[in-house]
């Protein structure tokens, strides 16, 4: 029997009909943690990272002239589109954002700069901002689940194909669009979702740049559908739509089953490590073992490392470029490298990445084995350290920040303080925290928004 479900139309209409005493409390708390914490992100990376120079003079050669959007951790302002660009590609940079296990992607980083554009573009009230994040993380982490693991087999990037609908979602809640513009919206936005997986090849930044060009993308196909444009019809699920387009067994009820009753973004985890979320498993296992050998034998240590085998295809195979990474990009997405770091250092931060090429780490990776296992979840591993005749075991099921084991308010506002307090100022950071964890009492975001820009006027 053919399947006649419009399913891009409930998506719309959930939007549409989105209130925030709709969303669950749960729901809404755990959007004002991935709101802080996007902020402590992307202000460490738009003043830290190496790629954020080159990302930042390529806008300014498109846009020299300032523009009222803000993009966290930067003095001027931009166009609203490159304004989502930057703010996209800082939040991903560090590989230290927000991740949904059950829709494989990273939603706040191509959300949140499309969700906060809108809203200053517009002079959006904090409640109709929190409204929008909560329309946007759930649709991308929805249309990421629909797609599943698969369309990781066809090298797609599931946080930029999936996330442009999300972005969308949240732009057409600030922007209170009607189910049928929303439907050509994400119409227009099918033709736009693309993100490939083979930045992995030589650890290029373009992986850091693809919830810049959802979230850009995403005020462009809303622009358009605003202005009267047509989009394609069922771009979801439809005949050519993006489930049959970019994933081998996609599961098209993920889109709307209980929408509105579960809320899949709570499963959004919050990061302690700055690296792919498939390699906290193993750290998490190699923190805890460490203090059980002696100091001066870690270095002597062999271990052994069982991954799911999503999680050995993406950071364990034993590819030159994972077992001695050359440069960030390839350490983030090495359990060779982390666990490394992790066993000798007994931290995993951004100055890890000062190690690349260290001799200690070195050698140490060079006595990691990897193994896939069917047997671990998907973000879980199982660590085995031989040292000087002792066997040390760990399995860690789920890492830490998962729903099973939550990252509590207060060890989140001390990472983002970490990161944010140097660009924004101790005073200011503080500021943030506390009007984050209020913002639907913000009367216009517009000006909430210019308290996090470096050298902005505190609150």
């Amino acid at each position: 029997m053919m399947d006649t479900a419009d399913r891009t139309l409930t998506l719309a209409e959930f939007v549409s009909a989105l209130t925030l005493e709709r969303v669950a409390a749960g729901a809404r708390d755990r959007l004002k943690q991935c709101l802080l914490d996007f902020i402590g992100v992307s202000a460490f990376a738009a003043v830290q990272a190496e790629s954020s120079g080159p990302f930042r003079q390529a806008v300014l050669a498109l846009a020299p002239r300032p523009g009222p959007g803000t993009v966290v951790g930067e003095a001027r302002g931009y166009p609203f589109q490159y304004a989502a660009l930057l703010n996209g590609a800082f939040a991903h940079t560090l590989d230290f954002d927000d991740t949904n296990l059950f829709g494989a992607l990273h939603p706040g980083a191509p959300v949140i700069p499309a969700a906060l554009a809108m809203a200053e573009q517009e002079g959006a009230s904090g409640a109709r901002f929190l409204e929008a994040l909560a329309a946007g993380y759930e649709v991308a982490c929805r249309v990421g689940a629909a797609l599943g693991q698969t369309a990781y087999d066809r090298g797609f990037h599931i946080t930029a194909v999936a996330g442009i609908f999300g972005a969308v979602a949240a732009g057409a809640k600030v922007l209170g669009l009607d189910p049928p513009r929303t439907v050509d919206a994400f119409g227009i936005a099918l033709s736009q979702a693309a993100g490939s997986m083979q930045y992995l090849e030589n650890g290029a930044w373009t992986k850091r740049l693809h919830p810049g060009f959802a979230a850009h993308d995403a005020l462009m196909s809303l622009a358009l559908a605003r202005a009267g444009v047509r989009g394609a019809a069922r771009p979801l699920d439809g005949r050519y739509g993006l489930l049959t387009g970019y994933s081998n067994e996609p599961t098209p009820e993920h889109l709307v089953d209980r929408l509105g009753e579960r809320w899949t973004l709570t499963g959004t985890a919050i990061k302690p490590y700055p690296s792919c979320r498939l390699t906290h498993g193993a750290i998490d296992a190699a923190l805890s073992l460490r203090d059980r050998a002696a100091a001066d034998a870690r270095q002597r240590a062999a271990v052994e490392i069982r991954l799911s085998p999503k999680g050995y295809q993406i950071v364990g195979e034993a590819l030159p470029q994972k077992v001695h990474p050359r440069n960030i990009v390839e350490g983030q997405f090495s359990v060779y490298f982390q666990t490394a770091v992790a066993w000798l250092d007994g931290r995993v931060d951004w100055a890890s990445y000062d190690r690349i090429g260290d001799g200690g780490v070195h050698a140490l990776m060079e006595r990691i084995h990897v193994k896939a296992d069917e047997t671990i979840p998907l973000a879980g591993a199982e660590v085995v350290v031989s040292v000087d005749g002792q066997e040390l075991r760990a399995r860690v099921e789920q890492p830490l920040g998962e729903l099973e084991r939550p990252v509590p308010w207060d060890r989140l506002e001390t990472k983002f303080s970490g990161l944010a307090s140097g660009v924004l100022g101790t005073a200011r950071a503080r500021r943030v925290i506390t009007t984050v964890r209020a913002i639907e009492a913000e009367p216009a975001v517009p000006r909430w928004a210019r308290s996090l820009r470096a050298g902005g006027r505190g609150r």
